[in-house]
């Protein structure tokens, strides 16, 4: 009796294989991508994704309500329909923002992140303005001196060298406000209590403080040292008196300080 011989089994090549299961992926990630973009159309369709919220950060000067109507968000529309860079050129036109980002936050909101643009003293001249850090020339909130910052004065006060909206074209004021922001960093307790810094007839920056008012002279180079002079003298003063206890000191002198006491 004849054994049947069993057929041997074809062996399919390792690059069909491949083929196949690389054509599966393909397929399932064009099914997958199908599905996504019917979704998200169908979201669409269905106002899932319209937009109902602005989250606003970083804003401490500006209100949220007057970032938010700088931004003229158009609400009820798809997130995926408005310009991101039309919302920013429009904030970032405000003088008091320095810039911002703008971004989606799906479903329903967006984010508007503020970086403003920090008043370090005003400038006295026929109508008030602002600068800040930079020299950059910003107009008055409100018509109010809202802010705790020193007032220049004594500097020229051609209109044109204030260019709203622009940086400051006066270099004597331009290296005041460098010299206020170093006050700022190195020494905080006196620039919240600077009423006034102006320069004299001799061009030299004399600083006058809110309260008595005392009067600091300063010479016309070496302005930080001078700055690291005062603070020492101020420490050594603590607990006993005070620069207020003076009514005028004066750095003029190298590596020493004249003051005259309040009679």
């Amino acid at each position: 009796m004849r054994r049947k011989k069993k057929k041997a089994k074809r062996k399919i090549p390792n690059w069909v294989q491949l083929t196949g299961i690389w054509a599966a992926g393909v397929l399932s990630i064009l099914a997958l991508a199908g599905v996504t973009n019917y979704s998200i159309a169908w979201s669409e369709a269905a106002g899932s994704f319209d937009l109902t919220a602005t989250v606003v950060r970083g804003n401490s000067i500006l209100g949220r309500d007057e970032v938010t109507a700088l931004a003229k968000v158009p609400f009820a529309q798809s997130l995926n329909e408005i310009s991101l860079d039309e919302i920013q050129r429009r904030i970032e036109a405000h003088p008091y923002v320095k810039g911002a980002r703008v971004s989606r936050r799906f479903p329903k909101s967006i984010t508007v992140d503020v970086v403003e643009r920090q008043p370090v003293a005003y400038i006295n001249l026929p109508s008030f303005l602002v600068v800040d850090e930079d020299g950059f020339v910003m107009p008055l909130r409100h018509g109010d001196m809202e802010f705790n910052v020193p007032t220049l004065t004594g500097f020229n006060n051609a209109g044109e060298l204030y260019p709203v909206g622009e940086k400051c074209l006066s270099q004597k004021t331009l290296e005041a406000i460098e010299y206020l922001t170093s006050v700022k960093g190195q020494f905080p307790e006196l620039f919240a209590d600077i009423s006034e810094l102006t320069v004299d007839k001799s061009d030299e920056y004399v600083m006058v403080l809110a309260e008595q008012p005392t009067r600091i002279h300063f010479g016309p180079s070496d302005m930080l040292g001078q700055l690291g002079l005062l603070k020492e003298f101020n420490a050594t003063l603590s607990g006993v008196k005070s620069l207020h206890s003076y009514s005028y000191v004066d750095l003029r002198y190298k590596n020493q300080i004249v003051v005259r006491e309040r009679t």
